[in-house]
């Protein structure tokens, strides 16, 4: 369970991190229209809003870690999100340096999200075959 606390703990960092400054440089955009602003801030709301939420399952919240359905939905929309956005930066009119910053935010995103992914619907897996593990003590802890 440790890699997966670890990991959930890293994609709340990153996106912390990321959806921060996004919000930091919608506010100071002064070419952004009222309706850019907005839609930016309810898809950087929704990411700070996933981020809280995993905060209280890592903090023992309902469930805990390991309960797929939460973290399956953190990472997938992080990973459609960066799929679709980062797709749609690399085509558009854009320099290449807005191009490269974009893609190492796509892909660490993407990379951490699928790992944790990965780790927790494993782990998921091995607590519904064997409900002891949820709490420590496998057949060898009984």
């Amino acid at each position: 369970m440790r890699p997966v606390r670890l990991l959930l703990w890293s994609l709340v960092a990153w996106t912390v991190l990321v959806w921060t400054g996004r919000i930091r440089n919608v506010i100071g955009d002064g070419d952004l229209s009222l309706a850019g602003r907005i839609s930016d801030l309810a898809v950087a709301a929704v990411f700070l809003g996933l981020a809280g939420l995993s905060v209280s399952v890592l903090l023992g919240g309902r469930g805990g870690v390991g309960t797929t359905r939460f973290v399956a939905v953190f990472c997938l929309w992080t990973i459609t999100f960066w799929a679709v956005r980062g797709t749609g930066i690399l085509f558009a009119d854009h320099d290449l340096g807005f191009k490269a910053v974009h893609s190492v935010l796509a892909l660490v995103s993407i990379g951490l999200a699928v790992a944790l992914h990965r780790l927790d619907r494993d782990l998921g897996r091995s607590r519904s075959a064997d409900p002891g593990a949820e709490h420590g003590g496998g057949p060898e802890g009984r």
